[in-house]
């Protein structure tokens, strides 16, 4: 078997079990706050990927530019609002229609790139 059919598995178990949670820590604290959590708790682990990137192997990172640095801000921005956007839908409706919602991203992304930016869909 592939290595990437048990990946993608795993994949999508963890996804599940950090939507879960989120669901479940929105019980508890505001959208704003659960959100906050999630991305304070990915900070670390992303930031030891960079750096064992910088440092632990044979390649060396780009010089980020001013147009890199918007994209990066404007993602980053998109996807903080989209996750609070997420669980602030848990707080109205159940699980299910949470996820399936938040499973659309990638039509939703599609569209905009053809409607915004002018992308052909094939």
């Amino acid at each position: 078997m592939p290595l990437w059919i048990p990946l993608t598995i795993a994949a999508a178990f963890l996804q599940n079990l950090r939507t879960t949670l989120q669901k479940r820590l929105s019980a508890e604290l505001s959208a704003a706050a659960a959100t906050y959590v999630r991305f304070s708790f990915g900070l670390p682990v992303a930031a030891l990927y960079v750096a064992a990137l910088a440092y632990g192997g044979d390649i060396s990172l780009p010089q980020p530019h001013v147009e890199f640095l918007f994209y990066c801000l404007t993602g980053g921005l998109a996807q903080i609002l989209g996750t609070l956007l997420t669980v602030a839908l848990f707080a109205y409706r159940n699980f299910a229609i949470g996820s399936a919602y938040a499973k659309t991203e990638t039509v939703q992304t599609a569209l905009f790139g053809l409607i915004v930016l002018g992308d052909r869909l094939t």
